[in-house]
């Protein structure tokens, strides 16, 4: 497994922040019943290693971030 720290993500912030470098997804929703808006990240990759970096919000706050890396 290898680390890749990203620093200009951090949970809790707003939407407002990156909307411009996002285009949406989808919406899923978990077992608990909350919807999660999917969006994936158009902007400078901090990164080679990195192919994708997808973000979950839940009204309009980052609850989670997933990255994919080349192989």
């Amino acid at each position: 497994m290898e680390d890749v720290i990203l620093n200009q993500f951090c949970i809790g912030e707003e939407f407002a922040l990156h909307e411009f470098e996002l285009e949406f997804l989808e919406t899923k929703t978990d077992k608990n019943g909350i919807n999660y808006d999917y969006y994936r990240f158009k902007g400078k990759l901090p990164d080679k290693k990195i192919k994708e970096i997808v973000l979950a919000y839940n009204c309009d706050v980052l609850r989670g971030i997933f990255v994919t890396l080349r192989s």
